[in-house]
C-alpha cells in the first residue's frame, strides 16, 4: 500500500477520534480507512493505537509518530501547491497586516498596481499599529517600520525608512530651535507610544549615536496624529519621514536637528519561514521590492 496514504489514514483516524468518523470525512469506507491503519503498524513494528469497543488512544510510539506525520503530510501539501503555484497565476487569499499610514502613503501599490497585475489575488488587509503573531493569527505577510527581531521569520528590506524631528514654525518662533539632541529634555515633545522605546530617541550626530529622553504634553499611539499635533503647534514631533514629505515641502513643518538622523529604520516585508513559500506571498514580496527599487 502506499506509505503516504497509510499515514494519512492514520493521522485522519485520530484527527476524527475514531474510524467511522475518519471515514465518513475522507469519503472511504470504514476497512479501506482500517486496512490503512493495520498495514501502517504491521510495517513499523509498532502498535500506534489502543483498541477497545468504546475507545481509542494513541500509545507512546502513536502519539510520537503522530507529530511527525502531521509535519510531513504538510510539508507535501506545501511542496504541491508551490509546484501549482509555480506553473500558474498566483491565485487566493492574501492576508497582509500594515500600519495605517503606510497604506495611506502606497495604497496604490499595495491594492491597485498589485492587483491589476496579479487578477487571482484578493487581498485582505489588517491596519494596525500592533506587532501581529503571523502564524498564531493566520496573516501571509507584514508590512513593517522597523529593524527585524523575530528570527522565526523572514524579512526582507523593501527600503530604508529614516525618521525626522520635526515642528511647526509657530513652535519655533515660540520656543527656539535645539541645537543637539540633549536639548530636546527642555521641549515639549509629541511621544508616539507605538515606539518601543516610546520616549527614548535616537539619533546619530557625526556618526556617533546620540540617545535622549523625551517628554510632553501628548502621547498617542498615531503616527500620522503625532505628525498633525505638531503642525498645529503642540511641540516637536519624531516622525517617519514618508508622513512628512508633504508638510514639510509646503512649509507646514519643519525639519529640526537637520543632519542628525534618528531611528535608523528600514520598510521590511516579514512572512512566516517556509520551506515552499506560496506563490501569492511570493509575487506580493517581489512587486513591492521591485517598487521601491525603481523609486
Amino acid at each position: 500500500m502506499d506509505r503516504v496514504t497509510e499515514m494519512e489514514a492514520f493521522v485522519r483516524v485520530v484527527d476524527a477520534g475514531g474510524y467511522t468518523a475518519a471515514a465518513r470525512a475522507w469519503g472511504r469506507s470504514k476497512a479501506v480507512v482500517s486496512k490503512h491503519v493495520t498495514a501502517l503498524e504491521g510495517r513499523l513494528g509498532v502498535q500506534l493505537l489502543r483498541r477497545t469497543t468504546r475507545s481509542m488512544s494513541l500509545t507512546d510510539a502513536g502519539r510520537a509518530y503522530y507529530g511527525r506525520c502531521v509535519d510531513l503530510l504538510g510539508e507535501l501539501e506545501a511542496l504541491d501547491s508551490s509546484v501549482r503555484d509555480d506553473h500558474a497565476r498566483p491565485r487566493g487569499r492574501l492576508r497582509v497586516t500594515a500600519p495605517p499610514g503606510f497604506v495611506e502613503r502606497y495604497r496604490s501599490l499595495v491594492t491597485t498596481e498589485f492587483l491589476a497585475a496579479y487578477p487571482d489575488v484578493s487581498l485582505e488587509l489588517e491596519l494596525t499599529h500592533r506587532m501581529v503573531d503571523l502564524v498564531e493569527e493566520g496573516f501571509d505577510v507584514a508590512l513593517r517600520i522597523t529593524a527585524p527581531r523575530d528570527s522565526s521569520l523572514v524579512a526582507r528590506r523593501l527600503a530604508p525608512a529614516p525618521h525626522v524631528a520635526v515642528a511647526s514654525p509657530s513652535y519655533l518662533a515660540t520656543h527656539g530651535a535645539p541645537k543637539r539632541p540633549k536639548d530636546l529634555r527642555e521641549h515639549a515633545c509629541l511621544v508616539d507610544t507605538n515606539f518601543r522605546e516610546r520616549g527614548r530617541w535616537r539619533f546619530r550626530v557625526g556618526g556617533r549615536p546620540e540617545v535622549v529622553d523625551v517628554d510632553g504634553p501628548i502621547r498617542v499611539n498615531s503616527p500620522t496624529t503625532v505628525r498633525d499635533l505638531a503642525i498645529e503647534g503642540h511641540g516637536i514631533a519624531l516622525v517617519l519621514g514618508l508622513l512628512a514629505e508633504a508638510a514639510l515641502a509646503d512649509g507646514r513643518l519643519v525639519e529640526v536637528l537637520p543632519g542628525m538622523p534618528a531611528h535608523d529604520w528600514s520598510i521590511f516585508a516579514v512572512y512566516p519561514r517556509r520551506r515552499h513559500l506560496p506563490g501569492r506571498v511570493r509575487a506580493f514580496v517581489d512587486h513591492l521590492a521591485r517598487a521601491f527599487a525603481d523609486g
